[in-house]
């Protein structure tokens, strides 16, 4: 069935801890900070005069508490969805991303999914049809979506045609990045990818340059 179109404003949540420590975070509960804070509060000052009819958000308290400051601006409460968490990276945890990929041994052909953790289609399966009936509910609307970036590759990547290959962005991603997507429910149109203008005043940290988890077709565990 075809709905009238619908607008998903894709942003990723602020700094983490995990993020300022250049570990991988995946599903453990990271919590912003005081730089993740002031982006959630620059990233709400961005959305202000978007007309925005929902915030959903991961349960995770990253994204919650950037998304309560998007939801702040416009006098709506944040739903919660546990399927938008970010990627179970498994034994990768807390570890860096060297110490990942020399612990772990990754290398081309090995690598189908996170040690003890997920599959590229595992995640697919579950953030696919979550989004898909966030916009079955939202026929019309605009609504914004606040989760990850391993996440968000993930969807882009699924919006673009382009799975089981994952979309290979030109820059490293900042934190509160905004990708734009519009829908009938059936076609995807992806508008704008991972911008950060409100961010333009101060450059990525190092630490914000570290590659989201993924499951590339090359081996690697980082993209």
């Amino acid at each position: 069935m075809t709905l009238a179109e619908t607008t998903l404003y894709l942003v990723r949540h602020g700094e983490s801890e995990a993020n300022a420590a250049g570990r991988y975070a995946g599903q453990t509960d990271s919590p912003l900070t005081e730089r993740g804070r002031e982006q959630a509060r620059a990233v709400a000052e961005a959305l202000r005069d978007v007309h925005l009819d929902r915030v959903i958000s991961s349960d995770l308290s990253r994204a919650r508490d950037t998304a309560e400051e998007i939801a702040r601006e416009h006098g709506l409460a944040v739903e919660v969805l546990a399927e938008l968490r970010e990627i179970d990276v498994g034994e990768a945890a807390g570890r860096t991303i060297e110490d990942t990929r020399q612990r772990f041994d990754w290398g081309p052909g090995r690598f189908v999914q996170w040690p003890d953790g997920e599959s590229l289609e595992q995640v697919r399966d579950r953030v696919v049809p979550a989004t898909q009936r966030i916009v079955a509910q939202s026929s019309g609307k605009t609504v914004c979506i606040v989760g990850h970036g391993g996440v968000a590759r993930v969807l882009v990547s699924h919006f673009l045609g382009l799975l089981p290959t994952l979309y290979q962005h030109h820059a490293p991603t900042q934190n509160t990045n905004i990708t734009i997507v519009r829908t009938d429910g059936t076609t995807y149109r992806v508008e704008q990818l991972f911008e950060a203008a409100h961010l333009a005043e101060r450059p990525p940290s190092p630490e914000e340059r570290m590659p989201e988890p993924g499951v590339p077709e090359t081996g690697s565990p980082a993209i």
